[in-house]
Formats: structure tokens, C-alpha cells, sequence
């Protein structure tokens, strides 16, 4: 039913979107991809519950899907502020504050400029943790089969991914996403005074949270079984690991029906027809100072440089 019900919003929201994307084809693939991340996520949780030799599958899938929405969430990001050039000339020169979340409280951080190195720098952040999802979590599936000779087994494929592999894996995860975020908000934080009124915050911890939490309740729940916070008897015809993987499913379903109506109501089509007159006077300079350094060419460059 929870499925159900996500399916028929996210095809109304898309319905709702398919009018401008014509005009705003870009922004268009962006929100609505964004939007999919929670009928997706728990349509997979489902699929693993009816057959638990496809939760790994499932899994990968969920975050192959996490680490895409990211990205799109920075061109969305970009989008609002004209793409990627316009940024990058709009924002040159700025200063900013490096003491931005999730480092807001080093204060000690000095201002700096923004820079297009610092722009490709914060790109890279963002891209670095979307591949380390889809290829580690590659690398976990693979490694699941090959242990259940063929299909992914949990009694002899955990022997393989857990201790140091597992360990690593979870801490790595941790701060690539910790600097993924940081960069994130190094591009906002330098045209904050442009997408004040966009609200990225909002969008952001929406999405965010939801796949935080998606990804993080196996360890929870899993922590708390070995600890025998959670306690069931055992069961041959439905084992206590079963019973785990059943609860986390049906906890995030009921996590993507909390989520998701938010999510489609701060992405909303109203952000097609935002008309802002700051921003018009920033895209107005992004293009001026894109035509002057076009008109300079590369000589004047070398020759200011000198």
C-alpha cells in the first residue's frame, strides 16, 4: 500500500513537472530525479523482503541510485544559478568563510576568495563520494555472490565483508560524505545571497536525511540484535536475521511516506517561475564578465598575468 500510494504521488508530481520541461529541461531531469529517490528506495526494500536473496541487489541498487541524486542535486544547484559557467563567473572573486557546515565550528578558518580551482575542488568532492558508492558497493555484491557461489548469501558472504572490510568501508563512506557535504556547501555558501530564496537548505536535509537513515538503520538495527537490545526467538522458518532485514524494510517505507510528501513539496513547479530581480543582475554579470575575458583572449591574459 505504501508503494502503491508513493507510485501514484510521483506520478502526479512528474505530470505536474512534464510542463516545463521544455523550457527547463535540465532543472526538469533534476527535480524529478530527485523525487524518485523515495518510491525507488522503497520499492527495493519491499523486493527484498519478498525475496531475501535479492537484498543485496537491492541494496546496491538503492545506493548506485543515493550517489546519482547527488549529483543531480548539485546541477540543480548550478542550474539555479544559470550552469556551470555562469557560476563559476558569477562567483569569482566572492569571499567566503570556510568555517561552513558541517566545520561551522572552527571559527578559526580564514575568509578566502572563490576561486574556479576551488569551484572544480568542491566538484570533485561531490563526485569523488558518488563513485566510491557505486564502486565499493560493486565490490560488496560481488564479493556476496562469490561467497553464496553465485547468489548473494548473507550467512557466508558477511564472513567476508565484515570486520576490517566492513570497518573501512563504513569509515571511509563517513568522511567522503563528510567533505561531499563541505563542498556542497562551499558552492552555496559563495551564492548564498542568490539562493536564499531557492531553499536549498530544506530541499538538501529532506533528501539527505531520508538516505542517511537509509543507509545507516542496518548498522543500527544490527548493533542493537548483537547487544540483545532486540531479542526474538529463534525461529528455523523465519530466522533472527530475517526478522532484521524485515524491519528495517518496513521502517523505511514508513520513513519514504514521511519524506516524500515533503520532498514534493519543496520541489515544486514554483521554482520554475522564480523571478528574482538579484538574480537577474547576477546572471547580467556573469555574462558581462564572460564576454570580457572572451574579448580578451588568451594574450591579454598572459600579458596581465605578467
Amino acid at each position: 500500500a505504501v508503494v502503491s500510494t508513493q507510485s501514484t504521488g510521483d506520478v502526479w508530481a512528474f505530470i505536474k513537472h512534464k510542463k516545463y520541461s521544455t523550457k527547463f529541461p535540465i532543472q526538469f531531469m533534476c527535480t524529478v530525479g530527485i523525487l524518485q529517490v523515495y518510491p525507488f528506495f522503497s520499492s527495493m526494500a519491499v523486493v527484498g523482503m519478498i525475496v531475501p536473496k535479492a537484498h543485496e541487489i537491492t541494496v546496491f541498487l538503492s545506493e548506485g541510485l543515493e550517489a546519482l541524486t547527488f549529483l543531480f542535486f548539485l546541477r540543480l544547484v548550478l542550474t539555479y544559478m544559470g550552469g556551470k559557467k555562469a557560476t563559476k563567473s558569477t562567483l569569482k572573486g566572492n569571499h567566503m568563510h570556510l568555517n561552513i557546515p558541517p566545520l561551522c565550528c572552527l571559527f578559526c578558518l580564514p575568509s578566502v576568495k572563490f576561486t574556479r580551482k576551488f569551484f572544480i575542488f568542491c566538484e570533485f568532492l561531490i563526485v569523488l563520494y558518488a563513485v566510491y558508492c557505486v564502486g565499493v558497493g560493486f565490490l560488496e555484491l560481488i564479493m556476496m555472490m562469490d561467497a553464496g557461489e553465485g547468489y548473494p548469501n548473507e550467512e557466508n558472504g558477511t564472513q567476508v565483508i565484515t570486520g576490517a572490510f566492513g570497518a573501512i568501508y563504513h569509515m571511509l563512506l563517513i568522511v567522503l560524505l563528510f567533505f561531499a557535504i563541505y563542498g556542497l556547501s562551499g558552492i552555496y555558501h559563495s551564492a548564498e545571497e542568490l539562493l536564499e530564496h531557492r531553499g536549498i537548505v530544506k530541499k538538501f536535509l529532506v533528501y539527505k536525511i531520508f538516505t542517511l537513515l537509509a543507509k545507516f538503520q542496518d548498522i543500527i538495527f544490527g548493533t542493537l540484535v548483537h547487544h540483545d537490545v532486540i531479542h526474538w526467538k529463534y525461529n528455523e522458518i523465519w530466522p533472527t536475521g530475517l526478522r532484521v532485514r524485515n524491519c528495517i524494510g518496513f521502517v523505511l517505507c514508513v520513513e519514504a511516506m514521511i519524506s516524500f510528501p515533503l520532498a514534493v513539496k519543496f520541489y515544486s513547479t514554483d521554482d520554475y517561475l522564480v523571478k528574482d530581480k538579484r538574480e537577474e543582475e547576477l546572471q547580467e554579470g556573469a555574462n558581462k564578465t564572460m564576454k570580457n575575458e572572451a574579448a580578451e583572449g588568451p594574450g591579454d591574459s598572459a600579458t596581465n598575468k605578467v
